[in-house]
């Protein structure tokens, strides 16, 4: 893991899309977060000793097709434990990911506390700093995934031109140029992440430690992934949400931790 020092930062963009603002105040508490994403290898040891449920070999979301169950449902990671042993785990839901933090003593993170590590105090626009993203960068689609997508069926946009060597996920730690400030690693790009809050509008009230809004059933992912075809979906201020229940080939986590003393 990564220890966060803690601070204050503007939470958001009053230039993103409408989820993403107002820009508010918030001061966080030290913390600590993974520097990856949780590998398949460390989800099946977890599932090998009883302590987490097998991850899924197929994605499931209300209103999926049969189309969408058996394309998607190739890239889920777990179908090749060996093969994909380190890349990220994904198919697995809101509650298995918090479950496998919870057994190693650690938790999902909030969403201020994704933010921060993703992004730091300093107002830039990627982990990385204002560069643009390309395939040095980040596992998000170039030409690579058009292929891929054509091959289900699936129309793919591009965020840039050149081909990043992966059609769906990559190892984690394969693109050490995009890192945080922090030293996060595919903390845009990859799969999304689920973090711990459920999802709610921003208000322009300053915040300590927030923990997301106290009703709604949808939890926040952030991040973007492997087929992110818009720069704006791996900015660090941008926030989408999913059904806590759903099962994607796009959505994996990272953990985090309170800071010991």
């Amino acid at each position: 893991m990564i220890a966060i020092a803690g601070g204050s930062f503007f939470q958001g963009s009053n230039d993103g899309q409408s989820a993403e603002k107002p820009a508010h105040h918030v001061a966080l508490s030290p913390f600590c977060i993974d520097r990856t994403e949780v590998t398949v290898a460390d989800y099946k040891a977890c599932s090998d000793r009883g302590d987490c449920l097998p991850a899924p070999n197929d994605v499931n979301w209300a209103g999926i097709s049969a189309a969408e169950k058996k394309g998607f449902g190739a890239v889920c990671n777990a179908r090749d434990p060996n093969g994909r042993a380190k890349h990220p785990i994904n198919c697995v839901d809101h509650r298995a990911a918090a479950n496998f933090c919870a057994r190693a003593k650690k938790r999902l993170p909030t969403e201020g506390e994704w933010e921060f590590a993703a992004r730091g105090p300093d107002g830039r626009t990627y982990p990385w700093g204002n560069e643009a993203p390309d395939g040095t960068r980040l596992n998000a689609c170039g030409k690579e995934c058009t292929g891929w997508g054509k091959s289900i069926g699936q129309a793919m946009p591009t965020m840039y031109p050149d081909d990043d060597g992966f059609p769906a996920t990559a190892p984690v730690g394969s693109f050490p140029k995009g890192a945080s400030r922090f030293g996060l690693e595919d903390v845009v790009g990859n799969v999304w992440e689920w973090t711990a809050d459920l999802y709610g509008p921003y208000t322009d009230a300053d915040a300590k430690d927030p923990t997301g809004s106290t009703s709604g059933a949808e939890r926040v992912i952030r991040g973007g992934a492997f087929n992110g075809g818009f720069a704006s979906w791996v900015r660090p201020t941008q926030r989408y949400s999913f059904e806590p229940s759903a099962k994607s080939h796009v959505i994996g986590f990272r953990c985090a931790s309170d800071m010991p003393h």
